[in-house]
């Protein structure tokens, strides 16, 4: 069935009623939020909800119908009585909301829908009541199962699977945390790829090949910037480490495993909305029967725009109903200042008032504005548990960031408003204004000589392996890591120097001394796997001077493995 095919004939009919009862729906929610002890509001928002579920479903309007049954569900949570994450449901219900009237709007012009645009609302709404997430590729039904005709098996059962698994689980998950964390993405990318790449070699010739072989492909796209990065993406992510656990824990074993389709298919989802041209990627799209797939991760984003932005249009029809909230605030705030000791009487009001203007900012792409709104809210939280009175200049703080966001919203009713004065708007924060440089030019120009180094370095080891170890190629790489060993010393980065002092060793004394050693292959990969985790602590280093030396312990397990245990007594 497809899902982006909806009834115009119901539709039609139906259209006005329904806007109307979304609008209803949600002024009835808006009361709740400023009135909590008002039952008959949410009593009456629970049932325009099971109205507006029954009209979707006549319309067949897919994703809109997922979207309202969660907020039915949640409302009915509420009404039940479960405070717990109340807070949490009425901002998921509000964001809720404004985003099913602009789906509505969307199909409505489009004369077809688009339900993967949703996925990420209703999944804000599921982490708010503590459901699993749905995967993006939920509303495809083109899916295909799949498994590739296994290759034959580079390893020998000598290989020691589980201890190389450890090592390269822990690999990837430290590119995960910090891919969660938005740390250096790219490199942190590459070393969950690297990862994925090894096991992948293990798993060759076993049952679940077609598993490694589909993220193997699916990272290489995101490391390579084809995919970007969402909250869905972020938890596959996830998903693949309890693999890489099956396989430290049980060994070859581990490989015997028949991976789920669910997780199949949401990896060759990914592949074919990448687009690529590539052999593999075309096949795999095809092998799994995604050749029907009529968008793409660029349209799809572009879509995700034209839904709620940012985009001048839907700010524009937005901006007015923004400023009466906030103008209701400040109000509430200019108050609180002439009354004795700055209290605020009506902290339900305010609170309803902010968080709504701050979802809403959120929902359309104003994201400066929005993180501004949140942090005055945080404050009315917190004010609102305690009888202190309320410093005159924390109320003059929260007037200055009201009237930032007044300026904001003014400038969009500009009639000369455009999306690229929107996109200059949302990047112009006082934030960014103020930030500075975590390191001074001289750190910087220390840690870029040393990444250089060791880019010279692995040329160097390439050129010694496709020269058939030739030792001419590598003979200046100990007077190269002394440079780089040199500069760690002075930024005192005393774990990296002793991770480099014994890279020094193995140079020395495996490679230089050693007319043939046994493995070598082995060898080289192992050290390049150390290199590449020092490189990758020193690009964390210029980004974030407080990352954790940690990350260098699979540069320190790799030449421990090769026979040179790193001496660090930090």
């Amino acid at each position: 069935m497809d899902k982006r095919k909806i009834n115009l004939t119901s539709l039609n009919v139906v259209r006005d009623e329904l806007v109307v009862t979304i609008e209803q729906a949600a002024t009835h929610l808006e009361g709740f939020v400023i009135d909590r002890e008002n039952d008959k509001l949410l009593h009456d928002c629970v049932e325009s909800l099971q109205q507006i579920r029954g009209s979707l479903d006549l319309i067949e309007l897919h994703g809109a119908i997922e979207l309202a049954g969660e907020l039915l569900h949640t409302a009915n949570t509420i009404k039940e009585g479960k405070k717990s994450l109340e807070d949490e449901r009425l901002s998921a219900l509000t964001r809720g909301f404004f985003v099913l009237s602009c789906y509505f709007e969307y199909a409505l012009n489009r004369e077809k829908g688009m339900p993967v645009l949703l996925i990420s609302y209703i999944n804000d709404i599921r982490i708010a009541n503590r459901l699993p997430i749905l995967p993006e590729s939920y509303f495809t039904d083109h899916f295909i199962s799949y498994r590739k005709p296994a290759t034959e098996a580079s390893h020998t059962a000598a290989d020691n699977v589980q201890t190389e698994a450890r090592r390269y689980r822990h690999m990837y998950q430290i590119g995960l945390v910090s891919t969660l964390r938005e740390l250096n993405i790219a490199g942190s990318l590459q070393l969950m790829q690297r990862a994925v790449q090894k096991l992948y070699v293990f798993a060759q010739g076993h049952k679940n090949e077609t598993f490694w072989w589909l993220a193997e492909h699916t990272l290489e796209l995101f490391k390579t910037g084809k995919l970007n990065l969402n909250t869905e993406r972020k938890r596959l992510f996830g998903q693949l480490d309890a693999e890489f656990k099956r396989v430290e824990k049980q060994g070859d074993a581990a490989f015997a495993h028949e991976t789920d389709d669910t997780l199949l298919k949401e990896l060759a989802y990914y592949t074919a909305l990448s687009d690529v041209e590539d052999e593999p990627y075309q096949k795999i799209k095809a092998a799994f029967g995604f050749s029907q797939l009529d968008y793409n991760e660029y349209k799809y984003e572009q879509e995700k725009k034209n839904l709620t932005g940012p985009s001048a249009s839907t700010v524009l029809s937005v901006a007015q109903t923004l400023r009466e909230e906030l103008l209701s605030a400040k109000e509430i705030i200019e108050i609180a200042s002439e009354n004795p000791g700055g209290t605020i009487d009506t902290y339900d009001e305010l609170i309803g008032s902010v968080t709504k203007l701050k979802d809403i900012l959120a929902v359309v792409g104003l994201h400066s504005a929005s993180k501004t709104i949140d942090e005055q809210l945080k404050k009315f939280h917190v004010w609102s548990k305690t009888d202190e009175e309320i410093a005159a200049n924390e109320l003059f703080a929260v007037a200055d960031s009201f009237l930032y966001v007044e300026s904001v919203l003014l400038s969009i009713e500009n009639r000369n408003f455009s999306d690229e004065k929107l996109s200059e708007l949302n990047n112009e924060s006082r934030e960014s204004l103020m930030m500075t440089s975590q390191y001074q030019g001289a750190q910087l120009v220390v840690l870029e000589e040393a990444e250089s180094g060791l880019s010279m370095i692995k040329r160097a080891l390439t050129a010694f392996t496709d020269s058939g170890y030739d030792r001419a190629h590598i003979k200046n790489i100990p007077k190269t890591l002394n440079g780089v060993r040199g500069g760690l010393i002075v930024l005192e980065l005393s774990r990296a120097v002793s991770v480099v002092e014994s890279a020094i060793q193995f140079i020395e004394n495996s490679l230089l001394s050693n007319n043939q050693p046994a493995a070598i292959e082995h060898m080289l990969e192992t050290f390049a796997d150390a290199l590449i985790c020092l490189e990758y602590y020193l690009d964390c280093m210029k980004i974030d001077k407080h990352i954790s030396s940690d990350t260098l312990v699979i540069a320190e397990e790799s030449l421990s493995a090769l026979g040179y245990g790193v001496s660090y007594n930090g």
